[in-house]
Parts: C-alpha cells; structure tokens; sequence
C-alpha cells in the first residue's frame, strides 16, 4: 500500500500542464497587462445568448469540453504574480486579503465573471493553435459560444454514475490538444500552488499542502495526504434529499430577494423565515471540502470545484428571479467592517460592487447593472428566454422545480423514502385535509464566529446513538443545519441562521402510526418528548450547546395549500414559532 501511495505521488509530480510546444504564455498573455482589468460582458453569437452547460453535458461536446480542460490547465498555470491568474482571483473571496486591480476588496466577494472572462479568452487562443484547418475550425466555432459549466449538485447523476461526477476525481487525465493526446494534471482534480504561500494560507496543515484538497486522508501518514473524492461523492449524496427539501421550500416560500439570497438577512429583520440560498450553498462548501480547502471559507476558492459549484448557485437564483421578477434587493446595513464598506453603512442595488470594474473609466458594476446573467453575456437553458414570452418560461419553471425538487414533500404526495403515498391511503389522508397540510421545521441561528469554524447541528426523533460519526445515518436521525463560518476570529457580531425541514421524519412516524397526524395538537407534544439536538465541531467532536455562542434553536410551523394543478407551486400560510429548544 505504500508502495502504491509512492507511485501514485510520482505520476502525479511528473504529470504537468499541457506542453504547446510554443511560449504559451506568450500567446494567452493579456495584451493590456498593466491596465485595470475590466469585466465585460462575453460577446453574444448572431444574436443568440450562449448558454452555460451543466458539465456532464459539456463533456459530451469534444470541442467544448477540450478547450475547457486546456483552458482551465493554462489559467492555473499563469504565474501568481499575475493580477489575471487563477492564484490573485481566487485570492479576491478571501486571503490573502490584499488589494486587487488597484482596488482592496471586500472578502467574500465572487469573481465567477470575471473567471470566465479568463476562460473565455484563453478558449479563444487555444482553438486557433491547433495545425489542422478542419479541426481548428471546429474548436475554434466552439470557442466563439464558450461557457464555462457549472455543477448540478442538486439532482442525482444519471444511472451508473457518481453523484460527484468524476471529472474530479483523478489527479492526470488524458488531453488532447494542439500537439495531440498528453497526459496533464487534471485541473478540476486541485489548483497546484507555485509557489505555496504558507503566510497567507494560516491554517495547518493546509498551509503546508502543494495543492488543494478534499477529504484529505487524514489516516496516510504521508505529510501531503491524497484527497478522498470518494469520500466526497458519499456524504454529498446523502445530503441530497435535505438539499432538495430546503430548495422546494425557498423557491415556493420565499418571496423577498433579501431573504431568500442572504443568510444574515432574516435574522436582522427579525424574520421567522431562517433559510437562504446562501445557507443551502453551504452544504456543498463544508462536505464537498470535508476538512479541505471548500471548508475554509477564505481558502475556498482555490479549490477548481468552487467555480463550478458557484455557478450552480447563481443558475438557481436566476431561476428564482424567474419566478420573482418583481423582487429585488432591499437597502441594507452593512453587518461588518470590510475593505470598502463601514459596518452599519447602507448598501443597496446601486452600492459598488468593488473590485470588479465595469469600464476603462474606474466605474464598478453595482447590483442594479448584474441583475440578470445576460448582463454577462450568458444564460442557462432554463433561464434562456430566447423565443418565448415571460409567464410561458414561468409556467415551466414552476413545473421543473416541482419535478426537481418536490419529491420529498407532501405537496406532491411523496414521503422521504421515495416511495408514493397512495393518494386514497389512510396515511395521505390523515397528512393532507383539506387540501391543506402542516409543515415543520428546526431554525437555527447563530454567531458567524461562534466555533471559530465550520460545524452542524444534527436533529433527532428519538436518543441517537452514542458514536458521532454515525449521527447521520441513525435510525432516529431528522436533519441537520450545516453552519459555513468563519475559521479566525475578529470580534465579529454578525448572527446567521439556517433551517432543517423535519416533516418528511415526520411522515415516517405517520406511516408508523406513531403520530396520527401532522396538525400542531398531535405533533407539538410529540417534539416536546422525543425530539433531540446535538452539535458536531469540525473535528468530529460534539460539542456543548453552551459552548456555542449567540445558538438559537426552535421550531416553527406553517400551514401550506397543497397546488391544484401542475402550474402551481404550493402556497405558505403564516409562520408560527411552536417549541423553543434553545436561546
């Protein structure tokens, strides 16, 4: 086993970018490097909006799919110094916490324009490099609608393959290119630093790491583990079904722009609603890392699964825009200090959005000038309203997300096991009356900095079981809120919140007739007896309730009309607090 750890670590050093046989760096240099770096939309195509492919669709395009992995290999390989390399753009969301373009940024900030800015650019140069004239051309009409993809972590992968698609999972992959087939690192596999910057990067041992990792085998003894992307694959999907219950809850529920996209949002309103995308963004951030790069918040976007998980998440709010086109930001009191903006400064649509320049002459994009995808010259095929009037693409998306993401909810009769609920069922008719049912849910809010990092707080029916590391696969296991948080402390007073949908758990207690119902009077009493919480630090140590700073926890209702018809989404009535577990 050692022996093959040993190989594994050669191949992976030998293997490198793509070899041109030219000076490439040369050839994908910005023409203009020593001015501002600006954002532009991408050019259009005889009129057409280019559409951004989910990547298991962009690998079945040849042309497509090679130019990104060549592309995506040349980006990573730009020297560091470069304000246009992979390294300084990365750096934007979080260390090391310099200025950029001239400009300091506010951490946290996305730069997934701007990367595709890059990609695109060097998508162009590479289609024109290959020697062949009928191949050249192909790439190079490929080049000309490039998107770069995103990951669709919310629906399960076809039959037969991995959640996590495993585009990811090895370290060198077989490339064609100008100079044919090579063996390279794979550029989706982690960003290679060069050099390591073990200052910036703070944390140990991440600091200490050549490369971005996920799930590092922390058993190796190896100083350099190998990431697990099996590992990765696993506790993503068994997070599925929680993430597709909290995205048919926000997308049939949430109906202001600020609450629905911002997890600090409802807890400053003093709001009884406690999910945001944002919140559910997260899952992807603490599993898909599991201890690695994704965990950390300032180090994220280091790792190539970033981009594409963030481009996940900006198609799942163009799709909510869809569906809310009338719901925009509301001003806002800045809840901490940053590079541009005083804590408890008003920031609106029209605040800058810095350090993302939108022209030569030093303007910034704001809100207002981002508020569709098209503003960047890019669409998804579920967002594209080429050819089709706005309530027809509305209809359609209220249909897809039902099908996407309602199996888990009884307003399309399905219990969390995925088995169908007999619609004439004793148990379908105990749960729906009415047309009406009762959903619940577990809130939590807390300081961002509470534990100084990442950690969970799991629900139960029932005692679980005494082994930590087993808390998500207990028989009595409900839910749980993953709390994304920052890994430094700075004082910061800033409180988050998330939710954890506890109603299919409690339709398995319907079914098992341990409840009768889902109506306040049977299920309230019940939670009173039997429900649980537990905390799990990052380390995989529980961690004391009291220990936790600012840790709200309670449980609220609402009841929802079932949709009448397929065009319809469910319809929310009040929110009402049922059971405080803990303030």
């Amino acid at each position: 086993m050692h022996l093959l750890l040993i190989a594994v670590l050669i191949v992976t050093a030998a293997a490198q970018a793509y070899n041109y046989g030219v000076d490439v760096e040369s050839l994908t240099r910005r023409q203009d490097s020593g001015s501002r770096i600006v954002v532009r939309p991408l050019p259009t195509l005889n009129g057409t909006m280019p559409l951004r492919p989910e990547i298991r669709e962009m690998k079945v395009d040849r042309y497509k799919w090679d130019l990104f992995i060549l592309s995506m290999s040349r980006f990573q390989d730009v020297s560091q110094d470069d304000p246009a390399s992979w390294y300084q753009i990365a750096g934007i969301h979080g260390v090391p916490f310099e200025a950029w373009n001239g400009v300091e940024a506010a951490p946290g900030a996305s730069q997934s324009g701007l990367e595709q800015q890059e990609l695109y650019r060097m998508a162009n140069v590479i289609a024109g490099m290959f020697p062949n004239g009928t191949e050249r051309q192909a790439y190079q009409d490929a080049a000309r609608n490039f998107r770069m993809p995103y990951w669709d972590w919310a629906m399960p992968a076809p039959e037969g393959e991995a959640h996590f698609p495993d585009v990811f999972w090895n370290a060198t992959i077989s490339q064609n290119g100008p100079r044919g087939v090579q063996e390279i690192r794979n550029p989706l596999y982690s960003y290679r630093f060069h050099p390591r910057n073990e200052t910036a990067m703070i944390w140990g041992p991440l600091k200490d790491w050549d490369e971005t990792k996920r799930a590092p085998n922390s058993s190796e003894s190896h100083p350099n583990p190998t990431s697990d992307n099996e590992e990765v694959n696993e506790v993503l999907l068994s997070k599925l079904p929680q993430i597709q219950q909290r995205l048919f809850i926000l997308f049939s529920s949430y109906k202001d722009f600020n609450n629905f996209g911002n997890k600090a949002w409802a807890v400053t309103q003093n709001l009884s609603t406690l999910d945001s995308i944002e919140s559910v963004h997260d899952i992807v951030h603490i599993y898909g890392g599991l201890r690695g790069h994704m965990t950390y918040v300032p180090l994220s976007s280091f790792d190539p699964l970033f981009l594409l998980h963030h481009a996940m998440t900006d198609r799942l709010v163009a799709i909510w825009q869809i569906l809310n086109p009338d719901s925009w930001l509301t001003p806002m009191p800045a809840g901490e200090n940053s590079f541009t903006t005083l804590k408890g400064e008003i920031q609106d649509s029209k605040t800058p959005l810095a350090p993302f320049f939108a022209s030569d002459d030093g303007t910034f994009w704001d809100s207002d000038m981002a508020r569709t995808t098209e503003a960047f010259g890019y669409a998804y095929a579920d967002t594209d309203t080429t050819g089709k009037q706005k309530e027809t693409l509305r209809e359609e998306l209220v249909q897809k997300v039902a099908k996407w993401y309602g199996a888990a909810s009884v307003a399309n009769l399905r219990a969390s096991s995925g088995a169908m609920v007999n619609a004439q069922s004793q148990a379908t008719s105990s749960i729906i009356q009415n047309g009406h049912y009762t959903e619940w849910i577990a809130n939590v809010r807390v300081n961002v900095e509470a534990l100084g990092g990442n950690f969970g707080v799991h629900f139960f029916l029932g005692d679980p079981s005494s082994d930590c590391s087993g808390w998500e696969l207990d028989t009595n296991y409900a839910g749980t809120v993953a709390i994304f948080a920052m890994n430094r402390k700075t004082g910061s007073e800033t409180m988050i919140s998330g939710t954890a949908p506890l109603t299919s758990a409690l339709i398995k207690k319907v079914v098992a007739g341990e409840i009768p119902h889902l109506e306040p009077q049977a299920v309230e009493p019940y939670l009173q007896k039997e429900l649980q919480f537990r905390i799990l630090g990052s380390d995989g140590q529980e961690v004391d309730p009291s220990d936790v700073a600012g840790l709200y926890v309670d449980i609220s209702s609402s009841e929802v009309k079932v949709p009448e018809k397929e065009t319809m989404l469910p319809e929310w009535g009040a929110v009402v607090s049922r059971i405080n577990v803990w303030s």
